[in-house]
């Protein structure tokens, strides 16, 4: 998500800098696909849960879902709320950054995407975290299910809600719904989730075995297929047809099971150590990086008055993000997540 806030999208940005087309087109197509990070969220959040929640059933016989929630809650709401805090004094002091008390109170009852679909994004560095409203949403009802369900019966439900999807969007794209409304919707965007939790139970808590060069080739086509959705089914931009929002969100949620599949491993290897750390702030990772990208337009003037300018922007973005995430996971994440692991039952080892 990073990438889909930093780099711009039209290829015209880049060559009023002189820079090479193809070159142009290749950072303007990396900015479009950068927003189905969230898919790849999605997807990689509903197989931990699913996993997760299965070998606790399979182990112990039944699922403690009340330390199911104890464990989201201590997980998300200590940033979330911290950072919904945040931004509503910012908001007081600097112009520009508004939120409104009913967008605010959509955002603290985890129900913002709803109010990003009925009124649009707040003006506040808030709104990305529409996401973790249908994370939450999921979290509040999955659980319940798989409890009493059998292995059978999720994966019909799992297959069920990519159908619910696909007919939402086609009747949202038949009522002339714009991108916004169908982009953030729950129930128009439970593909990533659904194959998420397919990956869970079709792999059983397995790391497919594949060779580098296996998990090389299924890589790139993962990201060829985030690429198609972004950059020629075009799902994030307005006017909205059927055909594209049909076709091309089941294929980057496929594309984000495809980044998945190539990463999961029953080890990571020592070199991947810093990717490893950068995975374990990625919530924050995601959290701050709007309000990285704000610091870094105060600290670089006329950031678009040359290419080279802009890029350092992006650059000095991108270290306050990191910087910001990883202050935020030592000091306010981790003695909530030590506090987490007393209502474990079951380790999350993806792949282990």
């Amino acid at each position: 998500m990073f990438l889909h806030h930093a780099l711009p999208h039209e290829v015209a940005f880049y060559t009023k800098f002189g820079v090479w087309d193809p070159v142009a087109r290749l950072l303007s197509g990396i900015g479009a696909m950068g927003a189905f990070g969230v898919d790849v969220f999605f997807v990689l959040s509903a197989y931990l849960i699913t996993e997760i929640l299965l070998r606790e059933k399979s182990l112990i016989g039944e699922l403690d879902v009340k330390a199911f929630y104890l464990r989201r809650a201590l997980r998300i709401w200590p940033l979330y709320f911290s950072f919904l805090g945040f931004a509503a004094v910012l908001a007081v002091f600097m112009p520009g950054q508004h939120i409104g008390w009913k967008a605010g109170a959509a955002f603290s009852l985890l129900a913002g995407n709803w109010w990003v679909v009925a009124q649009g994004f707040p003006s506040s560095i808030i709104f990305p975290l529409w996401s973790v409203s249908i994370e939450e949403q999921f979290y509040l009802v999955w659980p319940m299910v798989v409890r009493r369900l059998r292995t059978s019966a999720i994966l019909a439900a799992a297959i069920a809600m990519i159908a619910v999807a696909t007919l939402v969007r086609i009747y949202l794209g038949m009522h002339l719904a714009g991108e916004t409304q169908i982009w953030c919707n729950t129930l128009a965007r439970l593909d990533p989730i659904a194959v998420g939790i397919l990956l869970a139970i079709l792999l059983r808590g397995r790391a497919p075995v594949m060779s580098g060069l296996a998990r090389a080739a299924l890589a790139s086509a993962g990201i060829l297929a985030l690429a198609v959705a972004a950059n020629y089914f075009r799902v994030k931009y307005d006017p909205v047809t059927i055909p594209r929002i049909a076709l091309g969100y089941p294929v980057a949620a496929l594309g984000a099971a495809a980044v998945l599949l190539a990463m999961l491993s029953a080890k990571a290897p020592l070199h991947k150590s810093a990717l490893v750390y950068l995975g374990r702030i990625s919530y924050g990772l995601y959290v701050y990086h709007i309000l990285g990208l704000m610091c870094s337009d105060y600290m670089i003037a006329h950031a678009e008055s040359s290419f080279w300018r802009f890029m350092g922007r992006d650059a000095i973005a991108f270290t306050l993000t990191v910087t910001f995430a990883a202050v935020s996971y030592r000091w306010l994440e981790e003695p909530f997540l030590r506090l987490k692991q007393r209502f474990t039952h079951v380790l999350s080892r993806p792949g282990g």
